[in-house]
């Protein structure tokens, strides 16, 4: 009997120790999983990426927000290509991440079938190319700004992209349900007295940069970052940073270099640029308003910057008006510059208009010396010697800013994000032609 109760109490003892032994291992294996999910945490790269919309300019809007973000989270940013065709409208995430990936699909194999699909009609002129094809970004790659180029907008990219770099596939999505689900902001409780009336109500929710740093997973995904106050600074690096960008990530094509170069070398070294839209949207019903406005701006500019007392006579301005050759006019109103008379200034209209003369009659009159790109530049030009190139008939708007940014005076449209992108723009050239005398 007492041999049984040995045996029987040798066994249980073995029992235990075997169940230590299990529950020891398993601690050990989940301490080490643990530890290991940590390391991927922390040491593994980090991406953020977001979901591109609208037209051109407002995608580089939402580029540059995005480089912002990605800098201050320590993240290397996946770029969306660039739809440098007709512009796309917002959606909520789900609908923007579903319409990306499948429409452009959609209409290269229905193109009859297109029109008809209501949820796909936007992208039938949708044109997306590499970033860097079109914008150049050395300036933020310059402060270690890392990007990265994506392939395609598919919903299955970041598991791919995971799968190709052997890296840790989480992600934290920032969900987008409205058309302004969220404002992300630097501000610090320690460092700022914050008044949450400085936040823009129309954004439904206010998110953190720090907030943003503790996520631990590897992929950042947001839906639109589109907005100029969808950023909101306070930090005084966070401020130059966004202002260094806007002026210096600029357009970077060739061919949109060689046009521009070659009116910008005709127009001469001093001239005034202007951009009227009035093409679609709200600028449309604000047309004739908004004409004013610039006239108003561009009369009063010129008459500050010129000798008043130095009216160019009648018989001056009657030789301008009926000269027909544009290449004559263009060489009247070179020599008529030392005058110094605003009524002869050189001025350079970039405009969405289909025919500026007919459109704008008073500012052809009063501004003899006023010139378009079609009086340099014939894209039909462009699109014959070039017509399997998709940028071809998407050109003349990319000139038209190049050669406004160069201006010693611009005067934009009020709200226009393509005016905005000219002034930052003719701002960086205004810093380079101080410091290059």
């Amino acid at each position: 009997m007492k041999t049984v109760h040995t045996i029987t109490t040798a066994l249980l003892c073995l029992a235990c120790l075997s169940i230590w032994a299990i529950c020891r291992s398993n601690i050990l294996t989940s301490i080490q999983s643990q530890a290991k999910l940590q390391h991927v945490t922390q040491d593994s790269p980090k991406y953020m990426t977001y979901l591109p919309h609208s037209g051109l300019h407002n995608q580089r809007i939402s580029l540059i927000n995005a480089m912002i973000i990605a800098h201050a989270l320590n993240r290397t940013l996946l770029m969306p290509e660039l739809n440098i065709g007709s512009a796309t409208f917002w959606a909520d995430s789900n609908e923007l991440a579903k319409q990306l990936e499948l429409c452009p699909t959609y209409i290269k194999q229905n193109k009859k079938e297109a029109s008809r699909r209501l949820r796909c009609h936007v992208y039938r002129k949708y044109k997306p190319l590499p970033v860097d094809s079109i914008f150049d970004l050395s300036s933020a790659h310059a402060l270690d700004i890392h990007t990265e180029q994506r392939s395609d907008m598919s919903r299955d990219y970041i598991h791919r992209h995971a799968s190709a770099h052997q890296l840790n596939e989480t992600v934290y999505s920032v969900q987008d349900p409205f058309r302004y689900s969220y404002q992300i902001h630097d501000h610090d409780p320690d460092l700022y007295e914050f008044d949450h009336q400085d936040m823009n109500d129309k954004y439904l929710e206010h998110i953190t940069l720090n907030e943003l740093r503790a996520r631990p997973e590897t992929y950042l995904e947001f839906g639109s970052l589109f907005g100029t106050s969808r950023l909101q600074l306070y930090e005084p690096e966070m401020i130059w940073l966004r202002e260094y960008l806007h002026r210096t990530t600029g357009l970077n094509h060739p061919e949109i270099k060689h046009s521009s170069q070659k009116i910008i070398q005709a127009l001469g070294s001093r001239y005034t640029s202007v951009h009227l839209r009035q093409g679609d949207g709200i600028f449309q019903k604000m047309a004739t308003e908004t004409i004013a406005q610039v006239e108003s701006a561009l009369s009063s500019n010129l008459t500050m910057g010129h000798n008043n007392s130095n009216y160019i006579n009648e018989q001056v301005m009657r030789r301008l008006k009926s000269t027909k050759s544009v290449q004559e006019r263009l060489k009247q109103c070179q020599s008529a510059q030392h005058l110094q008379d605003p009524q002869v200034e050189m001025i350079y209209l970039a405009t969405d208009a289909s025919n500026p003369q007919q459109e704008f009659p008073q500012m052809f009159n009063r501004y003899p010396c006023l010139f378009t790109l079609s009086d340099f530049y014939n894209a039909k030009v462009l699109l014959q010697r070039k017509r399997h190139d998709k940028m071809d008939s998407l050109l003349p708007p990319m000139i038209d800013a190049e050669i406004a940014s160069h201006a010693n005076l611009f005067i934009g449209t009020p709200k226009s994000t393509y005016s905005a992108y000219v002034r930052y723009r003719n701002q960086h050239y205004r810093v380079l032609d101080f410091f290059s005398q």
